[in-house]
């Protein structure tokens, strides 16, 4: 399969609806049923069954999507790793905040860059309002 192929298809698995398969991988509802007929073809069995009011995988398309998903990820990781490092977004991002309200928000952010940018280690301290300095000035 090529990774457009496995991309439409996996879309397709998550969203079971070739529309909004269409829309979030960028191209036209027809490009995604094209293709997966291709898909299918060349296996020889069906993935998903269609009718004019719903999608569903059948057994071996639920085998294709465990079998490739997994893996279609870590190349997307290494991927974004890869051109991560080449733009520079590697390292350490130490972050320091205080107060209770803060932090909860700051770990869903900061969880949210860490997946966006994996080459990067991101570290959070509470630190006192006291002093709030004073661990930037320790390193």
């Amino acid at each position: 399969m090529e990774r457009q192929e496995i991309e439409i298809f996996l879309t397709l698995a998550e969203e079971l609806h070739f529309g909004r398969t269409a829309e979030r991988v960028g191209v036209s509802q027809s490009r995604v049923s094209q293709t997966i007929a291709r898909v299918e073809r060349r296996i020889g069995a069906k993935l998903f069954e269609r009718s004019s009011r719903r999608v569903t995988m059948t057994a071996i398309g639920e085998q294709l999507r465990d079998g490739i998903g997994p893996a279609q990820r870590c190349i997307e990781e290494e991927i974004a790793k890869a051109t991560a490092a080449g733009r520079g977004i590697t390292g350490t991002l130490r972050i320091g905040f205080s107060g209770a309200f803060t932090g909860h928000l700051l770990h869903s952010v900061a969880a949210l860059f860490a997946r966006r940018h994996p080459g990067v280690d991101v570290q959070i301290r509470q630190v006192q309002i006291s002093d709030p300095y004073g661990p930037l000035r320790a390193g």
